[in-house]
């Protein structure tokens, strides 16, 4: 794989990722609800297979001091444009509708948690896979380090069914999210190390998971059930329809240079995918406001077209800005 070649297709399936995400929030009907339910895992994923290029782009001989660089600068990239969007968000609810949630709700918001505004989780989720990343590098793609990854997973399963310190928010937070989405940063970064057959034997293996647990929760409950019941935290049924989708859509698109890849919106989106995602926040409550019309085709446009005008606004004035002064913050409000 050539490292300076931009992968086309990571645009588009970004771009799927994302969309899905928005999709949960508009109030989609159930099938679909189900059916964008890889949406994370395939972000998590495309993030560390993106990762694995970034991270050796780093010049530092020192392992430390490398990881700390790409911590740090991965870090900036994700908190500073959170923060940022976040204290123009609830200055703006202030404002407007006079809404004051606490100290506490505001303190877990910022801190990225599940407990204050529930938008923000994932970028805590993106921080933990940069963090893992420098370990991943060091680790050989083996059959050794396979199995220790896959019995860590096996214990963090068994702590879930004994219930162990999922009554604690500090414990949920941290350990019930490292560890599944730290194995699906291990499987992005090690994705190009992967065999056709490897791809495929995992597809299929996610693949029996996933009826097996639909299975069991249809008989337990006596109805279907979508994948969501199994993700706060993620477990095996929601993780093994993330993967199996994820790795199919992964080697479909590898394997077709669909002209779709290159379409100038879709790659737009996928550079400016963390701004779009915060600004796509502030266009549901606009929908609210509003009283949009409940269908989610439309409101899935509405949101996704008035969060490109808010990067696009953005964009332009802060170019404007940079002709006088050249910030160095700039970089990290754009895209």
């Amino acid at each position: 794989m050539d490292k300076n070649k931009r992968l086309y297709y990571i645009d588009f399936l970004k771009f799927i990722g994302l969309t899905g995400i928005i999709i949960a929030h508009i109030g989609a009907p159930n099938w679909l609800m189900m059916l964008r339910s890889f949406d994370v895992p395939l972000m998590v994923i495309l993030s560390s297979i993106l990762a694995q290029k970034s991270y050796k782009k780093i010049n530092d001989k020192n392992d430390l001091k490398l990881a700390l660089k790409y911590y740090i600068s991965r870090s900036k990239r994700l908190i500073l444009p959170t923060w940022i969007f976040l204290i123009i968000y609830f200055t703006l609810r202030f404002i407007f509708i006079k809404e004051w949630l606490g100290i506490k709700y505001y303190l877990a918001t910022f801190m990225l948690t599940r407990y204050g505004f529930g938008y923000v989780w994932i970028i805590l989720i993106y921080l933990y896979s940069c963090m893992l990343v420098p370990i991943f590098n060091k680790m050989k793609f083996n059959h050794k380090n396979n199995l220790i990854i896959l019995a860590i997973y096996i214990i963090y399963e068994l702590c879930y069914f004994l219930k162990l310190g999922t009554a604690n928010k500090i414990i949920d937070t941290t350990f019930y999210y490292i560890i599944p989405y730290g194995m699906l940063t291990y499987i992005g970064y090690n994705y190009n190390n992967l065999t056709n057959k490897e791809r495929y034997i995992a597809i299929i293996t996610n693949a029996l998971l996933f009826v097996t647990f639909a299975i069991y929760y249809y008989f337990k409950t006596n109805t279907f059930q979508l994948v969501q019941i199994s993700k706060y935290p993620p477990r095996i049924y929601y993780l093994s329809y993330g993967i199996m989708c994820s790795l199919a859509l992964l080697i479909i698109c590898q394997h077709h240079n669909f002209k779709i890849f290159k379409n100038k919106l879709i790659t737009f989106i996928s550079n400016h995918s963390m701004w779009i995602y915060l600004w796509h926040i502030l266009a549901i409550d606009i929908c609210q406001i509003f009283k949009f019309k409940n269908v989610w085709y439309l409101k899935l446009i509405f949101v996704y077209i008035l969060s490109i005008i808010f990067v696009l606004t953005i964009n332009k004035i802060i170019n404007i800005i940079e002709k006088k002064h050249k910030w160095k913050i700039f970089k990290y409000l754009k895209g």
